[in-house]
């Protein structure tokens, strides 16, 4: 009886809490939240991005929400994600802002690092904005077109993702090895037809790569005619520098969803909110653009990328939040590549 008694008080508790939390949620505006957040003084962010992208916000972010710094540190997203979880184990959270692409998410909601939080009325910002029960905010759409060097290869000679499998191209391709596209284009083809597709292009001989960055230096190096694996930002980097480089008009054009939220506990809050908050507006998403190529896809505040994609009618597939079916389809394709090793 005793037990069940306690175990009704904490949960009255727990409700209670959770009313209260509630209620600050509704009596928060943005101005009260700067007022508290110059307080704090600053932002701890892990992000895979440089940080000089982070310092390029910081300064545009200033402009609006002086008095704020940041301490941004340079982490690709699973160390990330798994160092947060650890330090929340050990009861001290010492970051307050993640971004990662969505596969991670999963990981952190299970153990209730990402509290839901009304951006929309406090920030303005869109449902389109907000994902996963208003726990996350995209800010990034990280596309992976077949990329070709333009002194090599032809952009007629990409119709569809089946015309890398042409026989043309044996030995010339550059793949790398995670397969992060095939793993998204999975969802809308399924894992049958897109590893399929996968050996026909083993079969001609590619040139096995490790990680985006390595494949489009070596396109643009001419070390191969295509590429499959490369970001869309960073062909469009090296294309702007005048490297003979491209990306494929084809679709379904596969993309990874990067999303930015505090982290449950951070020791800024207030300061965590602001900054979260600041990469969803049209003034971060060119800052973003204009730094790294990179941003949205979709949206009112769609990059340059995106628009074109829109206006020709090519759809874009983006990366699955269920943690196990990215991994599954992500195992999949990775062993099927692993065969041309």
């Amino acid at each position: 009886m005793r037990r069940r008694v306690w175990t009704l008080i904490a949960a009255a508790g727990a409700l209670a809490f959770g009313s209260c939390a509630a209620h600050a949620q509704l009596q928060e505006t943005v101005a009260s939240i700067y007022e508290a957040a110059k307080k704090e003084g600053k932002v701890v962010i892990w992000s895979s991005l440089d940080t000089d992208v982070q310092h390029a916000q910081l300064k545009a972010f200033s402009r609006k929400f002086p008095g704020i710094t940041i301490e941004a540190f340079k982490l690709p997203p699973g160390p990330a994600v798994e160092r947060a979880i650890t330090e929340a184990r050990a009861g001290k959270v010492n970051v307050d802002i993640l971004d990662t692409n969505s596969g991670y998410l999963q990981l952190l909601f299970d153990r209730d690092l990402v509290k839901p939080y009304d951006w929309g009325r406090v920030f303005g910002l869109t449902k389109e904005q907000v994902l996963y029960g208003d726990r996350a905010i995209q800010i990034g759409h990280y596309d992976l077109p077949i990329a070709f060097n333009t002194t090599l290869a032809r952009a007629e000679d990409f119709r569809s993702w089946e015309d890398l499998a042409d026989p043309k191209w044996r030995g010339k391709i550059l793949l790398e090895a995670r397969g992060f596209g095939f793993a998204i284009l999975a969802q809308e083809w399924g894992l049958e037809r897109t590893t399929a597709l996968v050996r026909r292009i083993v079969a001609n001989n590619p040139i096995i790569t490790r990680s985006a960055t390595p494949t489009s230096d070596a396109l643009a190096g001419g070390q191969a005619a295509v590429a499959i694996g490369a970001l869309g930002s960073r062909i469009e980097q090296f294309k702007s520098q005048g490297a003979p480089v491209d990306w494929a008009r084809v679709g379904p054009m596969p993309s990874q969803v990067v999303t930015i939220f505090p982290v449950a506990g951070a020791p800024h809050p207030n300061a965590a909110k602001l900054w979260a908050a600041w990469w969803a507006t049209p003034e971060a998403q060119k800052v973003f653009y204009e730094e790294q190529a990179l941003g949205l896809l979709t949206g009112p505040t769609a990059n340059p990328r995106g628009v074109e994609l829109k206006q020709r009618g090519i759809p874009v597939v983006f990366e699955t939040a269920n943690v196990e079916e990215g991994r599954r389809n992500l195992e999949t394709v990775a062993k099927t590549i692993e065969t041309r090793q």
